[in-house]
């Protein structure tokens, strides 16, 4: 971990609100959430204690108006990346998103395509997407595979042990030899896109890499998909729970549109799962449960990348 940096940090330019970080578990067991209907209400679905500090998130935009401070903001550096306009635009519409044969076919084509841009990589493997809609305050329901909501708990989505999982299953459902490209470089990415916009009042927020500790702040927690047999099957997952430091520093996009993307590294193959980035939905005081505020809606793209091993 280097050393906690404001650079990109703008005086004024930041907003104050809670973040929910991981503190500990209920039963000092492993951390576990559970990713599924389990139909009995007396088994808990995480074991979770959490913690909601209130903390400063700053805007990017300032930073990205600047070529200079632009550069330092990078998914090998950050975690996060804003690509420029000219490569992050879709040609989905609104009511594209609506059309599962549009977004596997049209919008695919174009996230492979700005990975391979961004990174280099040789070859990209999308292995799922999730649609997340925000619900008016007071008339939220439960988080399902069929309703997707906004998650309000900061976390990487990838551990070095489910990273590497994740290449030999997605690799092996394609025909091709996992091992062979974990031998060159991989990745893991998150690329997070409103449907419309401006996103007002659950924006995305994400933590600067570099003002993490990887051995303090890190904590990896189970994730349970429902057993074998049953609809949703997939072999248990692990991402990292996030504990909560001052040196943490925050980030968002004001007022984000469906023409921008938000590039969140999760994972790589070197030896601690590389440089990753910490995020989170959060609520903006200024903008949530305002009558005459659109609710977030937002889509999410998880993506292997690779770059050919050196033989």
């Amino acid at each position: 971990m280097s050393s906690p940096s404001a650079r990109l940090a703008t005086h004024g330019a930041s907003i104050v609100a809670p973040l929910t970080y991981y503190d500990k578990t209920s039963d000092g067991e492993r951390p576990y959430q559970v990713i599924y209907d389990q139909q009995d209400p007396s088994k808990p679905t995480t074991n979770y204690i959490l913690k909601k500090p209130e903390l400063p998130i700053h805007d990017l935009r300032p930073a990205l108006s600047d070529p200079e401070r632009r550069k330092e903001i990078s998914i090998a550096t950050t975690g996060f990346a804003v690509p420029e306009k000219e490569i992050a635009g879709t040609k989905m519409k609104y009511e594209d998103w609506e059309n599962e044969e549009a977004i596997r076919g049209t919008y695919y084509r174009e996230v492979e395509e700005l990975l391979k841009k961004v990174t280099g990589g040789s070859k990209v493997i999308i292995f799922d997407h999730t649609i997340r809609r925000g619900e008016k305050q007071g008339s939220e329901t439960p988080d399902t595979p069929q309703s997707r909501k906004p998650v309000q708990i900061v976390h990487v989505d990838q551990t070095p042990l489910s990273g590497k999982k994740r290449v030999l299953r997605h690799a092996k459902e394609e025909g091709l030899d996992g091992e062979h490209l974990l031998r060159g470089r991989a990745q893991l990415i998150n690329v997070w896109r409103p449907l419309r916009g401006p996103v007002l009042d659950v924006p995305l927020a994400v933590a600067d890499f570099r003002t993490l500790s990887v051995d303090e702040d890190l904590v990896p927690s189970r994730l349970i998909y429902p057993p074998e047999g049953e609809p949703g099957y997939q072999p248990e997952g692990e991402t990292f729970a996030i504990k909560h430091s001052e040196r943490h520093q925050w980030y968002y996009l004001s007022e984000m549109g469906p023409q921008e993307v938000l590039l969140l590294k999760c994972w790589d193959n070197t030896e601690n799962g590389g440089v990753r980035t910490p995020h989170t939905a959060f609520n903006d005081p200024r903008y949530y449960g305002k009558d005459d505020v659109e609710l977030r809606q937002s889509i999410e793209i998880r993506a292997l990348v690779f770059h050919p091993p050196e033989e």
